[in-house]
């Protein structure tokens, strides 16, 4: 049909759909070319079909279906092909946490067994926590609107309850990995809202015959469409009018000024790409990334009283548990406070503490070991989290030679997976806000010369020339290099770090810390030449 110019009529002359008693029909619904497979009714009962898998380690195949995880909620995670495997990476990396919520997942693709075997072995080496299964034709993807006519499966999701009940299915533009977090609140509140599967076909519903989609019950009838076309003369919409006209020019809307809440801005894309380490050869013996924190809740750490200080204690020793940490960041926390002197010192002499610059407190009565007051160690001796010192947590990662991207990762990540941990350990009851305590864009934390990141990176290196040459020389390249400077209790070792702006963010205090210590390196070198140094190949002097 064509719209005539004159309001309100219709001229004859339509070539399709004429008839508009049922603009739903079977006829229209085959024409669409929707998916007459679907069974996807949400919420209602799925489909056990059974299919071959592979194990998350890509050996062994075995059939699975829906009715074995009866008892469970299961999250089936469909995605494209051995090529998209950041959507199954973001659950892959959670499995544990689901798993510890009563929560199973597996996964599912149009590709053979054998090949998602292959592609576990040699893209995933045994990282993969997932059982992955192959439905190659598509007919159990269908089942839940989730197959592409081009062949393959989209990225989505179905949610099955204990019951074997399809409470959700979807697709989500989120990033991977919030979508699999958010997946973990979503189940919370399926779990709250039961659905009885009695309540789900009323009497004398109607189905269509063919076993497709049913069509729509609503019926359109043309001429009370038409005869209500024209609202203009509505009394309703005339009193709003009249009243929009007598408010005459609206005044400004006044800007919110929203207050920027910090973060640890160093995303692991960004340090991979657009940060660098220390120039190769350079005798940098290790190097370390550090993290200064309060928790929002437990007020400042001087003036915390000694329950406060314990709670904060458990929630770190909870926090950093297996349910909640990737295995590279597991390990234990000791509690020095129930250490006799000997033990505490035995205990400080580690080379970790003096690669982190610690190792001061072994000397007796250098601390106050209060309850409350401890360190967690990783199991790979690279990771230190201090509680209840200055400052409440204290993260350090380090590591021996020049890999600072390589520590900066560990660190991101670190953090970012304690700050997930917080929020779920958290209840609303005790504590509204969640995280580190932040004031006007910038952390809390009593460290000086380090201002609102709260981060901080040093060097210890090898510096033979300066060693040898002049105390004004040392003192000269740390005013002209911006960087501050101490002396090792050894040799000629020197712990190097920048001295920092206030305007500094995470990004600029890595490139300026490498760039200044990569100078000082230059510099020595001269030195060396200047004063006849020779070094092995470690940078050690002869």
């Amino acid at each position: 049909m064509e719209f005539d110019q004159k309001f309100g009529e219709w001229s004859e002359g339509a070539t399709d759909q004429d008839n508009y008693n049922h603009w739903n029909s079977a006829e229209d619904l085959e024409r669409l070319n929707w998916n007459q497979n679907s069974d996807c009714a949400v919420p209602g009962p799925s489909k056990s079909s059974p299919l071959d898998s592979v194990n998350a380690n890509g050996e062994g195949e075995k059939r699975i279906a829906v009715a074995d995880f009866k008892g469970k909620f299961l999250v089936i995670i469909f995605f494209k092909n051995n090529d998209s495997k950041e959507f199954l990476k973001a659950f892959s990396d959670l499995a544990d946490l689901f798993r510890g919520n009563k929560i199973e997942l597996i996964a599912c693709s149009r590709d053979s067994c054998s090949s998602t075997s292959s592609w576990l072995k040699s893209s995933w080496s045994g990282s993969c926590k997932i059982p992955i299964c192959s439905d190659p034709q598509g007919a159990f993807t269908s089942q839940y609107d989730l197959w592409d006519d081009n062949g393959f499966c989209r990225d989505g999701l179905v949610l099955i309850d204990e019951t074997g009940m399809v409470r959700q299915a979807m697709t989500s533009s989120l990033e991977p990995m919030d979508t699999a977090k958010s997946i973990l609140d979503v189940i919370g509140l399926l779990r709250k809202h039961k659905v009885d599967a009695r309540d789900l076909q009323p009497a004398g519903s109607k189905s269509t015959g063919s076993g497709g989609r049913a069509c729509s019950p609503v019926t359109l009838d043309r001429g009370q469409m038409e005869a209500s076309w024209d609202v203009s003369t509505d009394p309703e919409l005339q009193k709003v009018l009249n009243k929009a006209r007598m408010l005459g020019q609206a005044k400004p809307v006044k800007i919110q000024q929203v207050s920027r809440t910090p973060q640890f801005n160093l995303t692991a894309d960004q340090i991979r790409k657009n940060l660098k380490n220390p120039v190769r050869g350079a005798p940098v013996r290790w190097c370390s990334a550090t993290l200064h924190r309060n928790l929002t809740g437990f007020g400042k750490s001087g003036d915390m009283m000694k329950d406060q200080k314990v709670k904060l204690e458990n929630l770190i020793k909870k926090v950093m548990g297996v349910a909640y940490m990737p295995e590279d960041l597991t390990g234990k926390y000791t509690c020095l406070s129930t250490m006799n002197q000997r033990e505490q010192t035995t205990f400080l002499e580690s080379d970790i503490f003096s690669m982190s610059g610690d190792s001061w407190m072994k000397e007796p009565g250098s601390v106050e070991w209060a309850a409350g007051k401890g360190v967690f160690v990783n199991n790979y001796s690279n990771f230190i989290l201090w509680v209840g010192m200055d400052d409440q947590l204290r993260f350090v990662s380090l590591a021996k030679g020049t890999d600072l991207k390589y520590v900066l990762l560990r660190l991101q990540k670190a953090v970012s997976r304690i700050e997930e941990a917080l929020k779920m350990v958290f209840s609303t009851k005790s504590c509204n806000e969640r995280g580190f305590t932040n004031n006007n864009g910038s952390f809390t934390h009593s460290k000086r010369g380090v201002y609102g990141t709260g981060f901080e990176t040093t060097f210890t290196i090898d510096l033979p020339g300066f060693g040898k040459a002049e105390k004004t020389e040392l003192e000269k390249a740390a005013n002209e290099l911006f960087l501050d400077i101490a002396k090792g209790r050894s040799g000629n070792l020197y712990t190097v770090s920048i001295r920092q702006s206030i305007d500094d963010n995470e990004e600029e205090i890595v490139k300026r810390s490498v760039e200044s210590l990569d100078n000082l390196y230059m510099l020595d070198r001269n030195l060396q030449t200047k004063l006849g140094i020779k070094v092995d190949q470690s940078g050690r002097s002869l």
